[in-house]
């Protein structure tokens, strides 16, 4: 397995994923023109020729490398809001206090805002149940934070990640339903598909841009607010792990959670090294695991095997230099799996 940016010959792969992915991933919506055009935004980053420079998204694919199927997708965007607004719900607490009564008391309050315009995300992360095994979906995403690390002026000091909020079966959000959808008019499926299709623009034209009171909202939506759903949270524990944190920004949707990180404070982005490939030969089974990366832009690969530290480089497998296109002599970035 390895991943490497998408092409439009993966387009049908692609969608086929996105299918499998549900309802509430706005990252991958199962819209073929949609899908086509992430594909051909992703291929106009890579070769430098988008048309809004700062503003590029990058679309990867983990490839099967035995059977070439596609099995997952990930993806970074350089920066957000710089064309189109960047809406999240900020929670911030007020306290009121009667003298007269003797009550104190502390309200939180949800408040629409743009402060995360310009920051990087990361998004777009779905492997195929057949293939959540051997460490996949910890490769998928950190393979982006390996990305950053090698060409970290292409990205904002703030790195962020919507998680999907709290849903059931049928694609029903508590927090939708209490507030979103009574100035959308309309389920929370089909509101999550026009943002993911066609922009946001509705948002800025139809949401109350005045504070909410959570106390106000039922009780099962106050306790969706900043929370995940269930398949979330093990990308939520592994982004923790690399040093994200909820900073009480919620998505305007359903409430889930944005994790947010310094890109510079990543433990990926901190702690991965570079290396020269000094030998290519069979190494021990009790040889280190580690995520490898190559140093090449648009032919940037990602895959994970052992790597034996010498004292003047790494040694690494013939199968592994095969997946990630590595000769002897070549530069390589590596963090322990």
């Amino acid at each position: 397995m390895f991943l490497r940016p998408a092409t439009m010959n993966d387009h049908a792969s692609v969608l086929t994923l996105a299918g499998q992915a549900g309802f509430g991933m706005t990252s991958l919506p199962p819209d073929a023109e949609v899908l086509r055009q992430k594909i051909a935004n992703s291929e106009a980053s890579f070769a430098g020729t988008f048309a809004k420079p700062g503003e590029e998204s990058f679309f990867f694919v983990l490839e099967d490398s035995a059977t070439g199927h596609i099995a997952g997708t990930s993806g970074i965007k350089a920066r957000i809001g710089l064309s189109q607004p960047f809406y999240s719900y900020k929670l911030t607490t007020i306290t009121q206090a009667s003298s007269q009564l003797n009550i104190f008391r502390k309200h939180q309050l949800l408040q629409v805002t743009n402060d995360l315009t310009g920051a990087t995300e990361v998004g777009s992360l779905f492997l195929s149940p057949d293939y959540r095994r051997d460490r996949m979906g910890k490769l998928m995403s950190l393979a982006r934070f390996m990305f950053m690390a090698a060409f970290p002026d292409r990205f904002s000091e703030t790195v962020i990640a919507e998680m999907r909020g709290v849903q059931d079966h049928e694609g029903n959000a508590p927090f939708y339903n209490a507030l979103p959808r009574h100035f959308f008019d309309m389920p929370f499926a089909k509101a999550d598909y026009i943002n993911a299709t066609q922009g946001n623009q509705f948002i800025n034209d139809l949401m109350p841009k005045y504070p909410i009171y959570l106390d106000l909202l039922p009780k099962s939506a106050q306790r969706a607010v900043g929370q995940v759903h269930t398949g979330s949270e093990p990308a939520k524990a592994m982004l923790e792990r690399q040093g994200f944190k909820f900073s009480g920004y919620v998505d305007i949707f359903d409430g889930g959670a944005t994790m947010v990180a310094e890109r510079a404070a990543i433990d990926v982005v901190r702690h991965s090294r570079i290396a020269q490939v000094i030998e290519i030969t069979e190494l021990p089974e009790d040889t280190a695991q580690c995520m490898v990366t190559n140093d090449q832009f648009d032919g940037f690969r990602c895959a994970a095997g052992r790597v034996a530290e010498r004292a003047d480089g790494v040694a690494i497998t013939p199968r592994l230099a095969s997946r990630v296109k590595l000769q002897q002599g070549d530069r390589l970035r590596f963090y322990p799996l």
